[in-house]
């Protein structure tokens, strides 16, 4: 198969990529949305590439599209080409700066690396030994636990959230604050309109959630309104949130349980404030094993967080 990638003409990156994004995002619009440019020039490409491939590889429909079987066949191919390349550019160009600390810092829309880099902006001059380098990744659409599955291998380190108990077996964690729920509307909901949510104001109306068992925290939130407001209608999602599950709440105008990073994730949507004492810990995650560079970077890192307990307690990265 990747033989047969490689193999033809006039194939290029870009095809491939978005070939994932139309098959993440089941529209040519929607994944012409992310990456700037029409649903018709991400129409052309799929239809060239399908041409060079003498595959179909969606079934175009008037809601959509869908991946073809040959196409779910192709797309794991295809992640891995694409993850590949993302490796042998890091490696090579980390064979170009040998002689210094360098690590690598994962963003995605979902694990922005804001938190930490204004923390480390701040930081900078009592770990000179290090460099901070940021890597754009790509969601893995095969691991249940998408960017997570990056760390140790496009990436050192994500910012993340760490309150289920398989990450927490799985990766070390150090503690950088807490995020704050809360509700993300359409913003023409009358909701929208409010500096505070209560479980209240969602009475009567549905509520787009993840399952049970993804997040200790919002299991928490989704017990409280099981027991005490049973008239609020939970909507799951298919597993943890990505980009079609904002457009779901868009295009549904249903609200949705969110966090502090996911304020302003889609254009049309407002996130309001919930008013609630439960709160979803976040900070850098990285593998259990990974290397000594990481290794003494986090034991710096820790020693100085440690003597910013002001910090560690807050809520606002700004107190750091």
């Amino acid at each position: 198969m990747v033989d047969t990638i490689l193999g033809s003409n006039n194939m290029d990156i870009t095809q491939l990529q978005t070939f994932v994004r139309v098959s993440q995002y089941g529209s040519f619009t929607k994944a012409g949305e992310q990456s700037f440019i029409s649903g018709t020039a991400v129409m052309k490409q799929i239809n060239r590439l399908e041409s060079e491939l003498n595959l179909q590889l969606f079934t175009r429909t008037a809601t959509g599209t869908k991946l073809t079987i040959e196409g779910q066949k192709f797309l794991p191919y295809v992640n891995q080409i694409l993850s590949l390349l993302d490796t042998a550019i890091e490696e090579t160009r980390r064979a170009g700066l040998s002689g210094q600390n360098i690590i690598t810092v994962g963003t995605s829309i979902l694990h922005p690396a804001d938190p930490f880099m204004d923390i480390w902006k701040k930081i900078t001059a009592q770990m000179s030994d290090f460099q901070i380098r940021i890597v754009q990744l790509q969601e893995d659409l095969q691991s249940k636990n998408r960017e997570y599955a990056m760390l140790g291998k496009n990436c050192d380190l994500i910012v993340g959230t760490f309150d289920n108990s398989t990450l927490k077996q799985s990766f070390n964690a150090i503690t950088l604050g807490q995020y704050d729920f809360g509700i993300a509307v359409r913003s023409d909901n009358p909701l929208a309109r409010l500096s505070k949510i209560d479980f209240t104001d969602l009475r009567n109306q549905k509520l787009l959630s993840v399952p049970m068992g993804i997040s200790e925290k919002n299991d928490q939130l989704r017990k409280l309104i099981n027991s005490e407001y049973p008239d609020i209608e939970v909507v799951e999602t298919t597993g943890r949130y990505d980009m079609n599950t904002f457009n779901q709440a868009v295009e549904e105008n249903i609200p949705l349980i969110t966090v502090t990073p996911w304020k302003r994730i889609h254009p049309n949507l407002v996130s309001v404030p919930l008013e609630t004492d439960i709160h979803v810990p976040y900070g850098i995650l990285t593998t259990k094993f990974p290397g000594s560079n990481v290794d003494r970077f986090l034991l710096e890192l820790s020693k100085i967080i440690s003597s910013k307990t002001s910090f560690v307690h807050s809520q606002d990265i700004s107190h750091f």
